[in-house]
């Protein structure tokens, strides 16, 4: 009995030691393997949280979309033509009176903020009736004024749908000078020989004669600020309002413009 009982208690014994051999590692191998298995899925869950196509964070935050940049090499040429109105500013106030403009340009635009316009403005005014009394004894006249200029334009303020920039630079300008006089003309009678359309009643209307005129070419400069809107983010069509100062090198004289010339042209219009 005794015997028996000794082989019994071996047996378990060897039994138990076999047992707790064989299931330490796979104790630890279904622990590892169950650790494994929550690891993948709390990165599966954090990936499609934060970067899957339908996170919630894109239904919370509201995305911006995208606006024109200027890519693409044909894409960074730029085209503008507006007009406005020009006032003559300083000393050059008894020299001309409050007139119009027209401005049209093209250029290249660098990246986002900065372009280079090649541009050309035309200004034209009247002379003040005692300055052409006093000059060439007529009741009045006008002035014209071309300019060609080179002016960098810098984005100081970038919007989805507003910008607001600075530009300036210079050129060369001409300034023609014209003294007139009224004159009765044929109704309808076109221009030549210093005739301008006339207008009035009956076979007789009043037109004008060029009576004398004066001219000069000279360099100039000139800076100012505006500001641009989009009407869409996607669009490169801008509509601008913008404000400039103009000074030109004009020689000095008792006729208009008078020395050294400065205007201040306000304009509206495109660019694209």
């Amino acid at each position: 009995m005794i015997t028996a009982k000794k082989a019994i208690y071996k047996t378990l014994k060897y039994a138990g030691c076999v047992a707790l051999a064989c299931g330490l590692p796979l104790t630890v191998g279904l622990q590892a393997q169950s650790y494994s298995s929550s690891k993948v899925s709390y990165n599966f869950q954090n990936n499609y949280q934060y970067n899957g196509p339908y996170s919630q964070n894109q239904y919370q935050q509201p995305v911006t979309p995208p606006r024109y940049k200027g890519e693409g090499w044909g894409k960074h040429f730029v085209f503008e033509g507006g007009g406005g109105v020009t006032a003559p500013v300083t000393g050059t106030q008894k020299f001309a009176n409050t007139g119009f403009n027209v401005l049209l340009g093209g250029g290249f635009r660098f990246n986002d903020r900065l372009s280079l316009l090649a541009e050309w403005n035309f200004n034209r005014m009247g002379v003040p009736t005692d300055l052409a009394l006093a000059a060439a004894q007529v009741p009045g006249g006008n002035e014209h004024i071309w300019t060609a200029m080179f002016n960098p334009k810098f984005d100081y303020i970038r919007g989805n749908r507003l910008d607001g920039y600075v530009i300036g630079g210079g050129g060369f300008s001409r300034q023609l000078t014209t003294f007139t006089a009224p004159v009765l003309v044929p109704c309808g009678y076109g221009y030549g020989y210093g005739y301008g359309y006339g207008y009035g009643y009956g076979g007789a209307c009043t037109g004008s004669v060029n009576v004398s005129h004066e001219s000069s070419n000279q360099g100039m400069y000139d800076f100012g600020t505006g500001v641009e809107f989009r009407f869409s983010p996607y669009s490169r069509f801008k509509l601008f309002v913008e404000g400039r100062y103009e000074k030109f090198y004009t020689p000095k004289s008792n006729l208009p413009p008078g020395y050294n010339a400065t205007l201040v042209p306000v304009m509206i219009g495109v660019r694209w």
